[in-house]
């Protein structure tokens, strides 16, 4: 199988604490298997004698319940098992983690998997909401079926300690009764990660998940699908190569259950059919991602959002570049900017809201520190930053160059912002009718790139100097999309960056012009991007 390799151009901090965290193992490392056909009296260190529980499940029993993992420990599932809602399977809970370079890592072998389930290739590890395979009902943590659920509350997966890598797991049928809005409100969810820090979850899929009915009198927004609490708030945790996808459980444009899969740093991921997307709780980066299809909250109350900084609690800042927002029923494309907040936005692409949905939106709340907004496309909003009405100000520099915006009108607008200093310049407007003329459509290979060099995009912009340490200056070509791949649902990446240029002007817009890079085939579907 083929494999998209990052290179050292992609290498920004989160990418380099992934291949940092997937670093060989220490000597006195321990590999061991688990498997449903198993037992928890074995030894658990080969195929031959593997344990039937994860080791952090409360089913857990002899050598797997009594086992204690050291860093640089490797457990293995079998691919294609599925471990049910029941006999006290979840919540599986890590309470022992691994140390820098050397994580405990709960991940796959795919030679290894049970062919009865996948009887023509491997495929993931299924954790299941569902109290058996006959069973079409979701049931809480636990069984029920109605109340909170006690205890560590309903999450298929916590996370208790530090330096734990969670890869290729399938999560699905997650269900939560809808007394969560109010005495159960933030109990809800995949993971729960409580005073921890890097933990990463890579190459999951998350799916199926429903709520009971809602109050519509309640003043809570649908539960955040990763919770996040105690201190340290997983700085440096990190979720890539991710699907998260609930459309086959929703009503298309109207309501959807779930609200973000927020962890901290995000990266070559998909979110589709969610309430809302992207949610940290502090300052991180969110790179290279594709949200599509969000629909309204069930609390009528509150908008969705597709990117929404809430608070950065740590006075920090957030790098929110490559990402793809599209084809959403209605949501906040991006709210951003709080108090103590820094944010830099480039190289993202905005198109095709839906009725309920808008562009860009600034600030979130008075007085962030400072906002750059570089080399975004941004289709069918009002110019290019739309005007939360919250005061525009900020305490250091606002930024807004090299936008390419397109609607109704030819505006580029970035509305009247107060900082020192304000730099708005190169940004390009045209009307739907001229880009359409242009080219600049939705139906590319690569959606609104130019595809000729006379394109008015075309070294129109000014070259950044106040740039992100640790980020190359290059475009947006890079584009990951959910995609199957040998019955595997993946989100694969392809395309080549392009450099900006070092000295001379800049293309408008997410993308600069390469006359092989216009003439690109859709993405292929034999290939993935993992880690190496």
């Amino acid at each position: 199988m083929k494999r998209f390799v990052l290179t050292s151009a992609l290498l920004t901090p989160t990418l380099a604490l992934l291949l940092t965290l997937f670093a060989p193992a220490n000597a006195s490392a321990t590999t061991y298997y688990v498997s449903t056909s198993g037992s928890d009296t074995n030894n658990g260190t080969a195929k031959t004698t593997p344990w039937a529980h994860v080791p952090g499940m409360p089913s857990a029993t002899g050598t797997a319940g009594s086992y204690k993992a050291v860093a640089g420990d490797t457990i293995i599932l079998k691919g294609c098992d599925v471990w049910y809602n029941t006999g006290g399977n979840f919540p599986l809970e890590f309470t022992h983690g691994g140390s820098s370079g050397n994580p405990v890592k709960i991940t796959v072998d795919q030679t290894w998997y049970n062919t009865t389930n996948c009887p023509s290739a491997w495929n993931r590890p299924v954790f299941d909401g569902h109290t058996s395979s006959s069973s079409t009902t979701g049931t809480q943590i636990g069984g029920s079926t109605s109340g909170c659920v006690g205890g560590n509350g309903n999450y298929f997966v916590m996370f208790s300690a530090s330096y734990i890598t969670l890869d290729f797991v399938e999560l699905r049928n997650l269900y939560y009764a809808n007394d969560a809005e109010n005495s159960c409100y933030g109990g809800n969810g995949w993971f729960h990660v409580s005073s921890a820090d890097y933990v990463t979850v890579s190459n999951g899929y998350e799916h199926d998940w429903k709520m009971g009915p809602y109050n519509a009198n309640s003043v809570n927004d649908a539960d955040e699908l990763v919770l996040i609490d105690g201190s340290p708030l997983c700085p440096h945790c990190l979720l890539t190569h991710n699907v998260a996808n609930n459309c086959a459980s929703t009503s298309g444009s109207g309501t959807q259950p779930g609200g973000a899969l927020s962890f901290v740093n995000v990266t070559y991921s998909i979110y589709k059919c969610l309430s809302n997307a992207y949610k940290p709780i502090m300052a991180g980066e969110f790179g290279w991602n594709e949200i599509t299809q969000n629909g309204e909250s069930p609390d009528p109350t509150i908008h969705a959002n597709c990117i929404e900084t809430l608070d950065s609690l740590d006075g920090g800042v957030y790098y929110i570049h490559d990402n793809r927002v599209h084809d959403n029923y209605d949501c906040e494309e991006m709210q951003i900017g709080n108090p103590g907040e820094t944010d830099y936005v480039w190289n993202n692409i905005f198109y095709l809201p839906g009725p309920g949905a808008n562009g860009p939106e600034v600030p979130q709340s008075e007085t962030p520190v400072a906002f750059y907004f570089w080399n975004n496309t941004i289709v069918d909003s009002d110019g290019c930053i739309h005007d939360a009405a919250h005061g525009y100000s900020w305490s250091k520099a606002f930024y807004s160059q090299n936008n390419l915006c397109i609607g109704a009108t030819n505006s580029n607008g970035s509305g009247s912002p107060s900082a020192s200093p304000t730099v708005i310049s190169n940004n390009l407007g045209m009307t739907d009718a001229q880009a359409a003329t242009a080219g600049f459509t939705a139906t590319e290979a690569i959606p609104f790139a130019p595809s000729s060099a006379s394109a008015a995009t075309i070294g129109a912009g000014v070259s950044v100097s106040i740039f992100p340490a640790g980020f190359a200056k290059q475009d947006a070509s890079l584009i990951c999309t959910q995609q199957t791949v040998n019955t595997v649902v993946e989100s694969v990446c392809t395309g080549t960056p392009i450099p900006r240029s070092a000295s001379g002007a800049w293309d408008v817009g997410a993308y600069s012009f390469s006359a092989s890079a216009s003439s690109k085939p859709n993405p292929p579907t034999n290939i993935k991007a993992t880690a190496q």
